[in-house]
């Protein structure tokens, strides 16, 4: 016909079907040209022989027609991964890809690359899971080669210790292959760097992605890991199986790691409430509880509540992490706390007034009754309620004694519906409770 006048097709075979045997056969039929893929009618995958000498087999998956080599294994699946996170990010679900890789190793110049799993939206919330498992050594460009098809439609990565690893890893691959590298304009989300700032409040120790996916309650069905997988991917590409029920083994072993990453990270999206939560400028409010309490409200809800000290005694708050809600439990210092000059070096101590006075202002204090003031000193005292405060955002500040470790300002009633500095404390202690408990 018309539209096969530009194809120049070498040979042709219909996998798992006798074409002369079955005439009447329905099949799917892409033609391979020098410019474009032409889709012919549908069934099943034909495998084409086009002039560059590989055998294509090529399928429509996600709307778009991608091509990969016969000996790759291609799996799609359905998953759920929960938009609001990625609006409340500043991101649009439909333009984002997720993205895993398995290799050999961690060097891509002694290493190969043999699986690409990836997610893209398919509608609210559902995701469709993609992965190309290549079966021989000369499959690799031809998995870079469809992966960068994919990523045509999308602007935005995700991935997990994606800037370390994986993103290096594809840019030196390409390369290699004589490949433009197709991420310099991508926006990328490194959920490992996102959450990394957090370790210590998750308590998980690690923060791989196993670790961080138990955090969340997710429990895998693979037993590998990576590395233990190398050695189940080379029996398959070596052809090292026992008979074809071991390799079908092994491949669905190396389906489902991958196929877990992938997941995993869609899961794992819901973290991104915790910067969002330390990143807040939400007004805030006064709170029923022992002590006194604030809270202010979170843009999306947190996967697990947190709840954490402000203190590793435990003396002076608490901050509450759950659902969409952030709340700061603080224990006031009521009394006397002084507010210490740091150049005490321009100050006079009196000794019966106990207090720090500025040298202009000494010099009209007799001799007798002064001295030089000294760092431990070098202070004015004040009668109040305190609150506990990260750093000096409310000056003046003040300390119980010189060596304390936590700082304090005067506490007004009323203060926090006045005040935008006040909002900026209570946001900041959230921050420093996610960030350093």
């Amino acid at each position: 016909s018309a539209e096969l006048c530009e194809a120049r097709v070498l040979r042709m075979r219909v996998e798992g079907l006798d074409h002369d045997s079955d005439p009447t056969a329905q099949v799917e039929v892409f033609v391979f040209t020098d410019s474009s893929l032409r889709v012919l009618s549908r069934s099943v995958f034909v495998l084409l022989q086009p002039l560059i000498h590989v055998p294509l087999c090529l399928c429509q998956s996600a709307g778009a027609i991608v091509c990969y080599d016969s000996n790759m294994e291609k799996r799609e699946s359905i998953a759920a991964c929960p938009d609001e996170y990625l609006t409340a990010f500043g991101l649009d679900a439909d333009r984002v890809i997720y993205f895993d890789i398995e290799t050999t190793g961690f060097r891509p110049s002694t290493s190969s690359l043999y699986m690409i799993g990836w997610a893209v939206r398919e509608k609210a919330s559902r995701w469709t899971v993609t992965q190309v498992l290549a079966q021989s050594r000369p499959d690799e460009p031809l998995l870079l080669q469809q992966f960068r098809n994919v990523l045509d439609g999308y602007d935005t990565i995700i991935a997990f210790n994606g800037d370390r690893f994986d993103l290096p890893y594809l840019k030196e691959k390409f390369t290699a292959h004589g490949m433009e590298d197709p991420f310099q304009r991508f926006f990328t989300v490194d959920l490992y760097r996102q959450i990394r700032p957090y370790k210590h409040a998750f308590g998980t120790g690690r923060l791989n992605q196993k670790s961080v996916e138990e955090f969340l309650g997710i429990r895998r069905e693979d037993p590998y890991n990576g590395g233990e997988l190398i050695d189940v991917y080379r029996s398959v590409r070596d052809h090292r199986c026992q008979d074809n029920a071991a390799k079908e083994a092994a491949m669905d072993a190396l389906f489902l790691h991958n196929r877990e990453d992938v997941l995993g990270m869609l899961s794992m999206t819901a973290l991104l409430a915790y910067p969002l939560a330390a990143d807040s400028t939400s007004p805030v409010q006064r709170m029923d509880s022992p002590g006194l309490g604030f809270c202010f409200p979170l843009p999306v809800p947190v996967p697990e509540p947190l709840r954490l000290s402000l203190d590793p005694q435990g003396g002076i708050g608490e901050v509450i992490l759950s659902g969409k809600e952030a709340a700061v439990i603080l224990r006031p210092c009521s009394g006397t706390l002084f507010h210490f000059f740091p150049d005490y070096q321009n100050y006079y101590y009196l000794p019966a007034e106990d207090m720090a006075i500025h040298k202009s202002v000494a010099s009209f204090v007799s001799p007798a009754h002064r001295e030089k003031a000294k760092a431990g000193n070098c202070y004015v005292r004040k009668s109040g309620l305190f609150l506990p405060q990260p750093g000096e955002i409310i000056r003046p500040v003040f300390h119980r004694t010189f060596k304390d470790p936590v700082s304090w300002f005067e506490y007004m009633p009323g203060m926090e519906e006045e005040s935008a500095l006040f909002a900026s404390c209570i946001h900041a202690l959230v921050r420093s409770a996610l960030k350093s408990c």
